[in-house]
């Protein structure tokens, strides 16, 4: 009826169990308080078996909202479930240092996970790695032949008197605190150190000092987790190649714990980050995303080289390109979104701008350019703003900004003076060519444009159609996406 029958023994006589009591403190959940103290004494007492000098009883495991768990309101979190999704470790600490002993538990898988994160993985184990790592690079693997002596380390131990206090009054949540927050110090010292910095062999000794302190404070720290983390401060003891000993016989002033010419090993870490499925997802949307900008860039990147080569021989043969080539297709418009936007400092109808190209133009850093819009737009509304950029145009200064390139915009013909920027589509492809159905030809270098004057006869016969659709000559401007337009403007020409 009680742990005690646990504890069973294989060979062993039927009343080996006999000295595991009587048990000095009864652990009991909180339900049970009154027949656990007032009926059960009274039982032991007619027996004659000694009473328990400490009965604690714990608080409930309640849902994340601090309702108490009842299927009827299917709230119930299944310990089993759990431990397919986390490990035994996470879960004991978690459990351990979550709320005060004795106290309510609100659960959440959130923030265990956050829990397990911040303490177990970027505390404890990049601690460890670090430590270990560190070995390996100034020490050869092996726990270094030195003496520890640094001010800077934390006090140990006053950190392991004040631990077996609180665990002595169960305090299970105050000890874990401990332990965390001395690996916390302990990192801190490293950090402070930092023994990478001290190069050349005049340091040698410094750096071997800081590696052999750390690791001996590690070593010191992890038998304080072990009632939390059993795998984990095993694992500890693995890499440093030392078993465990009792607080008792622990060096905790001059820290001489670990032999000598031990071997140390890195290893695996020594608990991976946990990701909620969102985060999972989320990941995976960015690494996508991610793999497609490279792919792009990648092709961009080939488009603009073969764009320089034929250039390069248009200019050695004194051509504007191909004589049947379509005068709008010898220039490059390319969808761009506004990173940036500020106020000319020296012009009062000027915007400055900085337009990311996707990555197909100045190895992905952002186009300047200076459009005159103040008038027509504010700050706000031009900021993330997608727009067509003409980009082989020759680069100019306007009032000492330099320009590269041209937004479009259609202008009002009526004598409204109303501009609009050439829109788009949404979910247009940043760094995506403008092109029109049926009509092909590579983009001329800005050098050839100036020359033949291409712009010139391109800008005369773009204008919008019904419904504001862009157009040259008559046929809409077009992404991968659809056309683009403006938000009213219909007959205006675009430039």
């Amino acid at each position: 009826l009680t742990g005690v029958d646990g504890l069973d023994i294989e060979n062993s006589s039927p009343n080996h169990k006999k000295q595991f009591w009587p048990a000095h403190v009864h652990i009991i959940g909180k339900d049970i308080l009154w027949f656990h103290t007032v009926i059960w004494p009274c039982l032991l007492m007619s027996a004659g078996i000694p009473l328990p000098t400490t009965v604690f009883a714990h608080g409930f495991v309640n849902d994340k909202e601090g309702k108490k768990m009842s299927k009827s309101l299917g709230n119930v979190v299944d310990p089993h479930d759990m431990l397919d999704e986390f490990s035994v470790d996470t879960f004991r600490w978690y459990l351990c240092k979550e709320a005060p002993y004795g106290g309510e538990l609100s659960f959440s898988p959130d923030s265990l996970r956050d829990m397990h994160n911040a303490d177990l993985v970027k505390t404890l184990g990049n601690l460890v790695h670090r430590a270990t790592s560190l070995t390996q690079k100034y020490c050869q693997g092996k726990i270094p032949h030195v003496r520890v002596e640094s001010p800077a380390l934390p006090d140990f131990a006053a950190t392991v008197a004040s631990y077996q206090d609180k665990m002595d009054n169960f305090e299970l949540e105050s000890g874990a605190n401990l332990a965390i927050q001395g690996f916390r110090d302990l990192n801190g010292y490293l950090t402070e150190e930092a023994p990478w910095l001290k190069k050349g062999d005049e340091f040698a000794e410094f750096r071997q000092v800081v590696v052999r302190a750390t690791l001996e404070g590690i070593y010191a720290l992890a038998h304080l987790l072990i009632p939390f983390v059993p795998m984990g401060a095993q694992a500890i003891f693995d890499k440093l190649g030392t078993p465990p000993l009792t607080l008792e016989e622990l060096d905790l002033v001059s820290l001489r714990n670990l032999t000598p010419g031990t071997s140390v090993s890195v290893g695996e870490v020594l608990y991976p980050e946990l990701f909620s499925k969102e985060e999972l997802q989320d990941k995976a949307e960015a690494s996508r995303k991610k793999a497609e900008a490279v792919a792009e860039a990648q092709r961009r990147k080939k488009e603009k080289k073969e764009n320089a080569k034929k250039a390069q021989q248009q200019q050695q043969q004194g051509g504007g390109g191909d004589t049947d080539q379509p005068e709008f297709t010898k220039m490059e418009i390319r969808v761009g979104q506004i990173t940036k936007v500020w106020n000319h400092p020296e012009a009062d109808k000027l915007f400055c701008e900085d337009i990311d190209m996707g990555g197909a133009e100045t190895g992905g850093e952002p186009r300047q350019i200076a459009s005159g819009l103040r008038e027509h737009y504010t700050l706000e509304q031009m900021t993330n703003r997608k727009v067509l950029v003409v980009c082989n145009l020759k680069a100019a200064k306007i009032v000492g900004f330099a320009s590269n390139g041209m937004v479009l915009a259609a202008k009002a013909n009526d004598g409204s003076n109303k501009v609009e920027l050439i829109d788009p589509p949404a979910d247009a492809i940043v760094g995506e060519r403008i092109t029109i159905e049926g009509l092909t030809g590579d983009p001329l270098s800005s050098t050839q444009v100036k020359k033949k004057k291409i712009w010139d006869k391109v800008a005369k016969n773009l204008k919008t159609l019904e419904g504001g659709i862009a157009s040259w000559e008559g046929k809409p401007l077009l992404t991968s996406q659809g056309p683009c337009q403006a938000v009213s403007l219909v007959g205006a020409p675009i430039s």
